[in-house]
């Protein structure tokens, strides 16, 4: 039976902020708006990896694109 690892697959807002090096406004505002997904469990806000990995490729500098 595989098992995956599940450590790091949920992170909280700070993680986030650290993780993306942005500003505590800038992300709560892409949370807010759904830029980035994320999910309220109560008064507690989760952002899954998986989630952000897609908007990370999603918003990746191809040059040339501009």
């Amino acid at each position: 039976m595989e098992t995956q690892n599940h450590e790091n697959e949920w992170f909280s807002t700070d993680q986030l902020i650290l993780w993306l090096g942005l500003g505590r406004t800038k992300c709560y505002m892409m949370l807010r708006s759904g830029e980035i997904p994320s999910y309220k469990i109560g008064r507690v806000r989760r952002i899954r990896r998986q989630d952000v990995e897609a908007w990370l490729e999603r918003n990746r500098y191809r040059p040339g694109e501009e």
